[in-house]
């Protein structure tokens, strides 16, 4: 019994669906109404609206309970993630596929739903994880092609044409929804792995340079920038463990999220995603081992410039949208390399 089937109504689901029924109900309906599949549509983002707050609420086994017990009333409205953001973690977004594919959680669930019902979930979980292996790596042999493609006139020595395309790119992307977390995550890893393949210091980074939430734009700001510093922690974590080690966590979390969700575990998973996903990229683009070594450090300097851009928290890329502004910030040292 529940006191209320408001959200289960919004979703289409019955009062007792299991989290899988959920999250499929929610990506069908979310993705019919995106905002960016219906510009300047108030109905559309109404409707997102609803259905991204039926889910948080539904897919979190304790706040689920709570309003079977007590109704929408009892949930705080602090908990709210800005709709954007919670589709953009799950989902991603179709506008930078061409950037990150599809996110192995995807793959994980669609590869999931195509085994066989009647065999244990156990045995479909094995056979799904297995098989998403090589859908990964053609999603990784993809993005390498496409960034070799999108690096290329800097090799060739048209750097100026480069940073033109890039720039206008990210200003294109930037007005999408939950934009400017995904230029910005990107960007970093790219940048970071660069300049660890050309053997340059690191920013700062931290909690330096972040533009501050306020105004009427606090609300949908916060959780990208909070997205945006999980992506640059788990860059730098990466950094410190074990590449198995990196891996085992990233499955572990995707196991987790189909036995015990929250909202935490899949935001590591996506985070873990994207940072092993491009990490790997920028490892096929800087050691090539048939490509002379001056064309792989012009590689590695194209990438970093790339990445850059895509973060624009430096003049001439800043955006109106940037997360992070580092023009504004007194480092200590007037001579180290950002």
């Amino acid at each position: 019994m529940v006191r209320e089937t408001g959200y289960y109504d919004t979703l289409g689901v019955n009062v007792d669906a299991t989290y899988f029924e959920i999250r499929k109900a929610y990506y069908l309906k979310a993705t019919q109404v995106h905002p960016d599949k219906n510009p300047g549509d108030p109905k559309a983002a109404e409707e997102f609206r609803a259905l991204g707050e039926a889910f948080q609420v539904l897919s979190d086994p304790t706040t689920r309970a709570r309003f079977g017990k007590h109704g929408k009333l009892c949930i705080s409205q602090d908990y709210w993630m800005h709709t954007d953001t919670t589709y953009c973690i799950m989902f991603g977004s179709e506008r930078f596929e061409d950037y990150i594919g599809q996110f192995a959680m995807n793959t994980f669930y669609s590869l999931l739903e195509m085994e066989e019902e009647t065999l244990d979930l156990e045995v479909r979980k094995e056979k799904a994880i297995e098989k998403m292996g090589a859908f990964r790596k053609e999603r990784e042999e993809k993005l390498i092609k496409f960034m070799k493609d999108r690096i290329q006139p800097f090799v060739d020595g048209r750097k100026d044409e480069f940073v033109k395309l890039v720039d206008s790119e990210a200003r294109t992307l930037s007005t999408v929804a939950c934009g400017e977390y995904m230029l910005h995550s990107i960007g970093h890893v790219y940048w970071a792995k660069a300049r660890q393949e050309l053997g340059k210091k690191r920013a700062f980074g931290g909690l330096d340079g972040w533009v501050e939430n306020k105004g009427p734009r606090a609300y949908e700001m916060r959780p990208q920038i909070g997205s945006a510093k999980e992506a640059e922690r788990v860059v730098l974590q990466q950094d410190m463990m074990e590449p198995e080690d990196f891996e085992d966590r990233f499955r572990t979390r995707i196991i987790q999220d189909l036995e015990a969700p929250t909202f935490g575990i899949r935001w590591d998973a996506a985070m873990l995603d994207l940072v092993i996903t491009l990490s790997n990229v920028s490892h096929a683009i800087f050691k090539e081992p048939t490509v002379p070594e001056d064309v792989l450090k012009l590689r590695a300097e194209a990438l970093e410039m790339f990445g850059m851009i895509f973060q624009g928290a430096t003049a001439p890329f800043l955006r109106e949208g940037s997360l992070r502004n580092e023009d504004e910030v007194e480092y200590p040292d007037s001579d180290m390399d950002i």
